[in-house]
């Protein structure tokens, strides 16, 4: 199927740019549960009426999967559906992580809540392809999920079948500008998960591993490092497409699965 023969202009967009300008350099769909590292990403993540891919990347056990359970916890807290694509660990495991992240009664609330949606256990030892994987997140979306949490990359290129016989970068490549289409189109939310590679003198988001794609297509990049202090990570936003971009960092203390501002 070829282009559409419509005549469109850039006058068009008047309305919804007028809409958009409005918002832009706030991303307080979310918050992060914290005041402080809300004021450092502008609000938080994700925008009202738009679309955001944030993506977090850092060194394997530094607690990547940790932080974005706690960027999504307090979402979860208010009620919002939230889909929870973990590709790798046992749903129970994020559970008892969970129960560290959220008081008591909270804990108990959101598994009476049921706003939280996991795939069944079976699904990951079947034959699957990232096509399988896209839907999955467009079904979840059109069924009223609102922010998901895809953990990780790296799991869902190198378990799909899509990815054997053809070139690994060209895989991922369309994979994100698919999912760069869905999440323009359905104006929703997803944190991506992903580790970096090895390679000496790797700076920044070149540390990705992968396709250079991914961070092309993410709209906040979130840089997760340790830091020399005990229990404490450093959060760096390397990138950020409708904020502005700080030219510093910020440390959270990390106990218990909980991040806890320094005091």
């Amino acid at each position: 199927m070829g282009f559409s023969k419509q005549v469109v202009y850039i006058g068009d967009f008047y309305q919804k740019a007028q809409a958009l300008k409005k918002t832009w350099g706030r991303t307080d769909l979310y918050s992060t549960g914290h005041g402080v590292l809300d004021n450092y990403f502008f609000g938080g993540f994700g925008r009202p009426d738009g679309y955001e891919i944030v993506l977090m990347f850092g060194p394997t056990g530094v607690g990547k999967s940790t932080v974005a359970l706690n960027f999504v916890a307090p979402a979860i807290r208010d009620g919002v559906k939230v889909g929870l694509l973990v590709l790798e660990d046992d749903m129970a495991d994020v559970s008892n992580r969970f129960s560290e992240i959220f008081n008591e009664s909270d804990y108990n609330k959101m598994n009476i809540a049921n706003n939280v949606r996991c795939l069944p256990e079976d699904e990951l030892t079947k034959s699957w392809n990232l096509n399988d994987l896209l839907e999955y997140i467009e079904n979840w979306f059109a069924q009223g999920v609102d922010l998901i949490l895809l953990d990780h990359l790296q799991f869902a290129f190198e378990n799909a079948e899509a990815i054997k016989g053809e070139n690994e970068y060209i895989a991922q490549r369309v994979f994100m500008q698919k999912l760069n289409q869905l999440m323009k189109r359905t104006k929703k939310t997803i944190i991506l998960i992903s580790h970096v590679n090895k390679a000496h003198g790797a700076k920044g988001m070149d540390k990705i591993v992968g396709s250079g794609s991914i961070a092309q297509a993410a709209t906040k990049v979130i840089e997760i490092s340790e830091d020399d202090m005990d229990d404490t990570i450093r959060l760096e936003l390397r990138k950020s497409r409708f904020t502005k971009k700080p030219g510093f960092h910020y440390c959270m203390r990390m106990r218990n699965s909980k991040l806890e501002p320094l005091t």
